[in-house]
């Protein structure tokens, strides 16, 4: 904790004293393994509300991570394909099992709904134009929406990125939702030494949208099966400390405040 509190302070000092930076990353290197990609998308998309599992949040990311994002070429968005042999080399599963994954996640990449933030409200689209697993070849080939292009290519400002080798071993999608929401709400790179580090305030209704969280659960399910085990995941799997402050109205906890950062060891 005493770590996690020298590092706020310094980053906090040096946010003070000037105006942040917008983030440039790199263009992605073509052609290379699956593992070695980022995912890379705008911010409003990242604090998006919808829920997917965790096979088809990791066939969306790893469809994602073939894009070039600073590319304004929509046409790449066009016939995108994921094998049974690169998911299972990315993700650590058996190809068997890797097989029925991308299968099964056909059916979700095409029926859930996104809804992100708008200066008038939310807009609301599906993922997938089209999605089709190729049977006896053991790979899925899509089209994503043309209503997500935005978010997803021709990028320059207001969006992040994240290699997909580290959310390739979590296992619960709670995690990565987590995860890709603290990386857009982090603070740029030179300042935090070039660590993964911030913080942000996210109302506690709002939060259970982003993630998809189910009505039926209440804040002890939230708190043991959301919150602690992401907490944990992300510190065993990503090395990022994460500490969340109850914020109360009243009497009743209406907002968490997230404070993050990727301790090096």
């Amino acid at each position: 904790m005493d770590k996690l509190k020298q590092i706020m302070a310094k980053i906090e000092s040096r946010v003070k004293s000037r105006n942040d930076e917008k983030n440039k990353p790199n263009e992605l290197t073509q052609e290379r393994d699956l593992s070695e990609n980022s995912v890379t998308k705008s911010n409003s998309l990242a604090r998006g509300y919808y829920r997917f599992n965790l096979v088809e949040k990791r066939v969306m990311e790893a469809l994602i991570s073939q894009l070039n994002p600073l590319s304004k070429d929509t046409l790449q968005l066009q016939k995108l394909e994921l094998t049974a042999v690169d998911y299972a080399n990315t993700f650590g599963v058996s190809e068997k099992h890797a097989y029925e994954h991308i299968e099964s996640a056909v059916s979700g990449l095409m029926g859930r709904v996104f809804s992100v933030a708008i200066p008038k409200g939310r807009e609301e689209f599906t993922l997938m134009s089209n999605a089709q697993y190729i049977e006896g070849e053991g790979r899925i080939t899509c089209s994503f929406n043309t209503y997500i292009t935005s978010h997803l290519v021709g990028l320059r400002q207001r969006f992040s990125t994240y290699p997909l080798s580290i959310t390739a071993n979590f296992k619960s999608s709670y995690t990565w939702r987590i995860y890709e929401i603290l990386v857009s709400w982090a603070k740029d790179p030179k300042l935090t030494d070039g660590i993964m580090a911030g913080w942000c305030t996210i109302e506690i209704n709002e939060l259970r949208e982003m993630l998809g969280v189910p009505k039926s659960y209440q804040w002890c399910h939230v708190q043991d099966q959301v919150l602690d085990i992401s907490k944990k995941e992300l510190f065993e799997k990503a090395n990022i400390q994460l500490e969340v402050e109850r914020i109360k109205t009243g009497r009743k906890i209406t907002h968490l405040k997230f404070t993050f950062a990727e301790i090096k060891t």
